[in-house]
C-alpha cells in the first residue's frame, strides 16, 4: 500500500509539473499572439504649414521614422491622404514574427466638399520608388491597398502607423508658440 501511495504521489507531482509547463507555454503563446497581431509600427510623420496664408493650400513635410526627409509637397484641399500597398501574411506567420510588408504609394490633398474635389486644383505625388517583392509564397495571404486621410490641422504631427492589416493615424498636437489670450487658444484648438 505504501508503494502504491508513493507511486500516486510521484505521478501526481509529475502530472502537476507537466500541467504547469503546458499552461505556461500556452500563456506565453497567447501573449506572443496578442503582441504580433496588435503591433503598430510608425512608418511616417506628417506636418503642415500654410502657404502664403492662402486658403486650402499647404506645404506638407513627410518624414521617415528616423527623422529623415521623405519629401516636401504642396497640398491643395482641407484634408490629406496617403496610400500604401500591402502584402498581408498569414496570421500564423505573424505569430512566428513574419510581419506584413508595405510600400507607401501616393500622397495627396483632398477636399471635404465633393464639388470642391471635382472643380478645384488637385495634385497627387508618387512616393514609391520600387515595387514590393511579392514572392513570399508560404507565408503570403493576399495583397491589397490601404489608405488613410485626415483633416489638415496646423501644429499637429500626424503619425502614420502600419498594423498587420493596414494603415492608421494618430495625432499629436504640438504647440510651438505661447498663446497669449483666449483667441490664440481657440485658434490653436481648431488648428488655425
Amino acid at each position: 500500500m505504501k508503494k502504491l501511495i508513493t507511486k500516486f504521489i510521484l505521478f501526481s507531482t509529475i502530472g502537476s509539473t507537466i500541467h504547469f509547463i503546458i499552461t505556461a507555454l500556452l500563456a506565453g503563446l497567447l501573449a506572443m499572439t496578442y503582441n504580433s497581431l496588435t503591433q503598430e509600427k510608425l512608418i511616417a510623420t506628417i506636418t503642415f504649414k500654410k502657404t502664403n496664408n492662402q486658403s486650402q493650400i499647404y506645404q506638407a513635410y513627410l518624414k521617415n521614422p528616423d527623422g529623415s526627409n521623405i519629401g516636401n509637397y504642396t497640398i491643395y484641399g482641407d484634408q490629406w491622404r496617403i496610400d500604401a500597398t500591402f502584402i498581408k501574411m498569414e496570421y500564423w506567420a505573424n505569430i512566428l514574427g513574419v510581419d506584413s510588408k508595405y510600400a507607401l504609394n501616393r500622397f495627396e490633398g483632398r477636399y471635404k466638399n465633393l464639388d470642391d474635389e471635382n472643380s478645384k486644383e488637385h495634385k497627387a505625388y508618387q512616393l514609391e520608388r520600387h515595387g514590393l517583392i511579392d514572392k513570399f509564397d508560404f507565408f503570403f495571404d493576399t495583397t491589397y491597398g490601404s489608405s488613410v486621410y485626415q483633416d489638415i490641422k496646423l501644429k499637429t504631427n500626424y503619425k502614420v502607423l502600419k498594423t498587420q492589416t493596414g494603415l492608421m493615424v494618430r495625432k499629436e498636437f504640438s504647440d510651438t508658440k505661447e498663446e497669449n489670450g483666449i483667441l490664440d487658444k481657440t485658434k490653436a484648438l481648431f488648428g488655425f
